[in-house]
């Protein structure tokens, strides 16, 4: 059968769950497939848009199109549930468990990391996570799939790996997964510049959504930029701790209360039932001259709540896109 195959680093800390009752870290296939639907999602929107102006009627098509390229919780008329691929999870090593790291007062990473330590709300232990490691991937293709459904793949396989990650605090840089090898090709960067080149290369012919789209999707009003400072960096708790610190101090420059909502949801004192994840999604990155932290800030409409009608244009989001001009842009 054909196949698909790519390997993997653990850049940074994942704090994942096991698939039982115990507590240790664990990677698995499902947890790797919502990863992958996520960004796949991420990446069609914009096709789907163009061939569908009518946005109801593009997200219907989109919700057919992802199950049947990774299937359904359910059967349907035109579906029985299963995907056009199957995904292995072949090598699988790591460097051990970390339990103490960060702690919630530790510099930015602890910023970052927040909820990973006990709280006050919170009694149970320090998070467990696979400290770094390795693994590889292999997607078993079904005779029915078809060749667009395989660029697809592949794309999404990509873009993960150069600004993606998975468990808790993803969005935060723990987790962050690096692509090493799509079937044969190599991506281990010497230098930050031949990183930075390959995502200006990916997007090159994305069809992108136009800007503040129904939900997190590439479109024309995002940014991607790196760290002015520490690029380069051999320590990865020491350029989270930089990037933590300048996280922090940019939600403090926002202001108090309503003033960080651009930041997501729950916010204390503010909103503490509705959830909104942050359009800031942060990834730690390693070349062979070091570790490089990326921030995507990837605006779409802030909340389908009545309440919060403003966050659907992008001057909604002038607190972060104050927060982006502190860093070097390297796409668009």
């Amino acid at each position: 059968m054909q196949t698909i195959e790519a390997s993997y680093d653990i850049v940074t800390p994942m704090f994942i769950g096991g698939g039982d009752s115990s507590d240790l870290p664990e990677l698995r296939p499902p947890s790797i497939k919502g990863a992958l639907r996520f960004w796949w999602r991420a990446l069609q929107w914009g096709e789907c848009l163009k061939n569908n102006p009518d946005p109801q009627t593009a997200l219907r098509i989109l919700h057919q199109q992802e199950g049947e390229l990774f299937g359904l919780a359910a059967k349907s008329e035109t579906n029985n549930g299963q995907g056009a691929f199957f995904l292995k999870l072949n090598k699988n090593s790591s460097n051990g468990i970390v339990s103490d790291w960060p702690k919630n007062n530790d510099d930015g990473a602890g910023f970052l990391g927040y909820g990973l330590d006990v709280t006050k709300n919170n009694n149970s232990p320090h998070k467990k996570a696979i400290r770094k490691g390795e693994f590889s991937l292999c997607l078993v293709l079904k005779k029915t799939i078809t060749k667009r459904q395989i660029e697809q793949l592949k794309q999404v396989l990509k873009l993960w790996g150069l600004l993606g990650g998975l468990g808790s605090r993803s969005r935060r840089g723990f987790g962050s997964v690096a692509l090493k090898k799509l079937d044969g090709e190599c991506f281990d960067f010497a230098d930050k510049s031949a990183y930075f080149n390959a995502i200006r290369a990916f997007f090159e012919p994305v069809e992108l959504a136009p800007a503040m789209p129904i939900f997190t999707a590439v479109n024309q009003a995002m940014v991607i930029a790196v760290m002015k400072h520490d690029r380069g960096c051999m320590d990865y708790k020491h350029l989270m701790n930089s990037l933590g610190q300048e996280y922090k101090n940019a939600r403090s420059d926002a202001g108090k209360a309503v003033d960080r909502l651009p930041f997501g949801l729950p916010l204390a004192k503010t909103d503490e039932k509705n959830r909104r994840s942050s359009p800031l999604l942060m990834h730690i990155h390693h070349t062979v001259k070091g570790y490089v932290a990326i921030v995507s800030f990837i605006p779409a409409n802030f909340h389908f709540h009545d309440k919060y009608s403003k966050g659907n244009d992008i001057a909604f989001y002038t607190s972060l896109q104050k927060y982006m001009a502190t860093m070097e842009a390297i796409y668009p």
